[in-house]
């Protein structure tokens, strides 16, 4: 009986150990699936949070594209008017202003009478002048006299040959001598006709600087008696830049405003340029003549001067906000067929404040990134946020 109580407690035993060993097993199978599983969430969560985070990255973009010159382009600079024809009017004589006839403003015809110079000296000087005129015509009439008389004694041997060449010789002198002194005379009469300052060409008195009494003198006065301008037409003088001279030919018209007159147009036409580029100025001088019968252009004004250039159908605009300036070259960010971001370096041809005009460097459906990220790289991936449009919807 002993025995067979041994013999069951052995089979309880070893039933015990085998559920234990199956409950061990289990609970180890449970940790591994739970572990297996803790695993994957864990993945796929780093991988949303990783996707999430790739696709914040991405940057949004608006993208234009470049459009033609399509119309002319007008160029706007500023000028100075000059009269057609402008004289500063000094004294070619000493003393002082006797009377003035005409002030500023005054129209005036050629010829016509300025002011008068009173001339103590030059009159003293003329009329000592005029005695030497008569002394000398007085000594001639003697020389003739004396020269004729020797001369027929000398037909009657009554003096020598030498002698009547001596006469006829002196009758010469004086007569050289009497040349000279009118010549004197007449130079002085020719300066005392300056003591009359008249208009040298039809036109209006722009400047006068004298009153009575005022003492002029050739060369001491600095500034002009009177200046006199001819106003039937102007010439406008402009500095185009470089840039633009190209552009600048004989012939082309040209529209200007001035100040005084907002709401009125002056028309002329480009007479000729200096051909040369100013070294200080880096700029081109234009001449812009234009008519003025009404006399409504003064010179000295300013005013704007509108150029109408040649379209040029080949060259490329865009805002100027898409550029992006390099280390070592102005660049713009395009946009190719996969999103993907690609920097072209442009050259620029002209700069037009809110627009470039770009001469080489874009193609014509070149998607262009308006207003780039400083963070933008080459190779970005990106994200277009509105359809594409014309880089200026006034063009």
């Amino acid at each position: 009986m002993n025995h067979e109580f041994a013999s069951e407690a052995r089979a309880a035993s070893a039933r015990g150990r085998s559920f234990g060993s199956w409950l061990l097993w289990g609970a180890v199978a449970f940790i591994a699936v739970f572990l297996a599983y803790s695993f994957v969430q864990r993945w796929r969560a780093e991988k949303q949070l990783e996707n999430w985070t790739r696709g914040r990255a991405i940057q949004n973009v608006r993208v234009i594209e470049p459009t033609l010159s399509t119309k002319p382009e007008i160029l706007t600079l500023p000028g100075t008017i000059s009269a057609w024809y402008e004289a500063s009017i000094f004294s070619q004589v000493s003393g002082y202003i006797q009377s003035w006839k005409t002030d500023i403003g005054a129209v005036v015809k050629q010829g016509d009478l300025l002011a008068t110079v009173d001339t103590p000296e030059l009159d003293d000087r003329l009329a000592k002048a005029a005695e030497e005129v008569n002394r000398a015509e007085a000594a001639l009439d003697f020389a003739k006299v004396t020269a004729g008389r020797w001369a027929a004694l000398r037909q009657s041997s009554a003096v020598s040959k030498q002698s009547a060449d001596e006469k006829a010789a002196d009758q010469q002198a004086k007569q050289a001598d009497l040349g000279a002194e009118k010549a004197s005379l007449e130079r002085l009469r020719a300066q005392k006709a300056f003591a009359q300052i008249v208009a040298p060409f039809d036109g209006v008195v722009i400047v006068r600087n004298i009153d009575i009494g005022s003492y002029v003198s050739p060369g001491r006065n600095e500034k002009p008696m009177f200046k006199v301008a001819d106003i039937h037409a102007v010439r406008l003088y402009v500095e185009v830049p470089q840039v633009y001279s190209g552009s600048m030919t004989k012939g082309m018209k040209v529209v200007f405003t001035t100040p005084q007159w907002k709401d009125r147009e002056f028309h002329g036409e480009i007479a000729t340029t200096s051909n040369a580029i100013g070294a200080t100025t880096g700029s081109l001088l234009v001449e812009v003549d234009a008519p003025n019968p009404d006399g409504a252009l003064f010179p000295g004004s300013y005013a704007n001067a509108h150029f109408e250039l040649p379209i040029n159908p080949h060259q490329l605009r865009i805002p100027s906000s898409a550029l992006s300036v390099g280390k070592d070259n102005t660049r713009v960010a395009t946009v190719d067929s996969d999103n993907r971001v690609k920097f072209k370096s442009v050259v620029i041809a002209k700069d037009l404040g809110s627009e470039i005009v770009i001469a080489s460097g874009l193609d014509p459906h070149d998607r262009i990134v308006n207003d780039p990220p400083e963070t933008l790289a080459d190779g970005d991936q990106v994200r277009i946020s509105s359809p594409k449009s014309a880089a200026d919807p006034k063009e």
